[in-house]
């Protein structure tokens, strides 16, 4: 039993909420509610929740030395010791396993990068997580994975300007968790990942700053572009911008100013603010996109 609940930690299903990232195009191209779709979404995310799974598990067993030099990594599972090693690397092998044919069955476009995100992140495991800012770069290229099979699984388009808010977001998270290691790890940051050597805090300070803009820029863009403006017969999307505006600086604010961002789903489950945000802005792009 005891064994069991170690494993399922170590699965970290809170952090399964990335992978709705793959209903971004579905929502936007007007075809997330049709019944038709239900089916292949609901196996996609399936899919991408056992290989999000395997690939922490993979990490966990390449960084267990270098975990249990961080406060909170050395009680994980397999850098504590408490989780057999040989149990984890065949778990790895068999959701891997599962989530590549599977995914390969429901849709050969989609399981591309299914793939690509699993390469990626053996790689990023090994090698590319010491290099500076390729480290943070091949994190955020998940989420841009995830965006594209969603679209390509119901086989609808997606705007570039809508993919480019994803990948900044991702870097925005991504820099939130290299700042936060740096500042809480102090000078032994660099025995626990290699690459916090290169990182220094004025730099990761400034990095917000342009993410966060770029962001915003985009967004705004998306919902006046003709493109959006024809698909949705309304001009009202940018009024959803302050709600963008709102959570962006809302997370900066956490993992600068809180130094708590090293984790994204603990600010999404546990900041109430961040929560309600989220809903009004689901809430009223929802209405203004499908209520005509």
């Amino acid at each position: 039993m005891k064994q069991f609940r170690l494993l399922i930690i170590s699965l970290r299903p809170r952090h399964w909420v990335k992978n709705l990232f793959i209903f971004a195009g579905p929502f936007f191209s007007l075809k997330l509610f049709k019944l038709e779709n239900f089916e292949k979404l609901g196996l996609g995310l399936f899919y991408w929740c056992l290989l999000t799974s395997a690939m922490y598990l993979f990490n966990d067993i390449v960084d267990r030395k270098e975990d249990l030099l961080h406060p909170e990594k050395k009680k994980r599972p397999l850098a504590s010791g408490n989780m057999n090693i040989l149990m984890a690397y065949l778990l790895f092998i068999l959701l891997s396993f599962i989530s590549v044919i599977f995914s390969i069955k429901l849709d050969f476009y989609f399981s591309l990068f299914i793939i690509l995100y699993f390469l990626v992140n053996i790689i990023y495991s090994i090698y590319l997580k010491h290099i500076f800012l390729l480290d943070v770069m091949c994190i955020s290229s998940g989420f841009v994975f995830r965006v594209l099979s969603g679209a390509v699984l119901i086989n609808v388009g997606f705007s570039e300007w809508l993919l480019m808010c994803a990948f900044l977001l991702s870097l925005l998270l991504g820099f939130g968790k290299r700042q936060e290691e740096l500042t809480s790890l102090e000078d032994i940051a660099g025995l626990h990942r290699k690459v916090l050597k290169e990182y220094d805090k004025g730099f990761l300070e400034k990095v917000p700053y342009v993410l966060v803009s770029s962001t915003i820029v985009c967004y705004m863009l998306y919902t006046v572009s003709q493109e959006a403006i024809r698909k949705f017969g309304s001009k009202n999307l940018i009024y959803t911008t302050p709600f963008v505006i709102y959570g962006l600086l809302r997370y900066v604010y956490i993992a600068y100013e809180k130094k708590k961002g090293a984790d994204p789903t603990q600010v999404l489950f546990q900041d109430l603010p961040t929560l309600i945000n989220i809903a009004l802005w689901l809430l009223t792009t929802g209405l203004i996109i499908y209520i005509k």
